[in-house]
């Protein structure tokens, strides 16, 4: 049985080689059984702050229905001072697609503090921000306003969606001459 040969390998294995206990965890879950997936993987400390890591375990957690779990996963990796940003990035939308705007915002002010000109991590603490805090998002939507100025409209005034609509679709126009 391969589930047996792999726990045996994983239960040999050195705490710092997790591939036969991610190899086993991949069976069970090609077994369809998430429970003992994230037993599996609840087992490997070594990876606490991988995002890939987390990322199966918040998305495992998610699958079974239990969400606190998920966050609780979540918080511990995030909990390092220096978490990665792609798990800062991955957290906040997690917490945001749970309607948990505060934890979403105080992600993405971590993320605008390790990058302050990322136009885009901005604007998505604006969104969190605005579900928990207007006026905080108001002075951030000043700031983003500062990095990235409208566009200046053309000399020949307002923008004509019919010509706009045309030029990007030339087959269409052609079609429509044609009629």
């Amino acid at each position: 049985d391969a589930e047996a040969l792999l726990r045996a390998a994983a239960a040999a294995a050195d705490a710092s080689d997790p591939r036969p206990s991610l190899a086993l965890a991949q069976l069970q879950l090609d077994g369809k059984d998430p429970a003992a997936a994230l037993r599996t993987l609840h087992g490997l400390r070594s990876l606490s702050t991988s995002p890939g890591y987390v990322g199966a375990l918040v998305a495992l957690h998610e699958r079974t229905g239990d969400i606190d779990a998920a966050s609780t996963a979540l918080e511990a990796a995030l909990s390092a001072e220096a978490a990665p940003l792609a798990l800062l990035r991955s957290g906040a939308q997690f917490y945001a697609r749970h309607g948990r705007w505060a934890e979403a915002a105080a992600l993405r002010r971590r993320l605008v503090e390790a990058a302050p000109r990322d136009a885009a991590a901005l604007a998505a603490l604006v969104v969190a921000e605005s579900h928990v805090d207007a006026e905080a998002a108001h002075d951030r939507l000043s700031r983003l306003e500062l990095m990235c100025p409208p566009l200046e409209e053309e000399e020949g005034g307002p923008i004509d969606a019919e010509a706009l609509e045309q030029a990007t679709l030339p087959r269409a126009a052609k079609r429509a001459a044609d009629a």
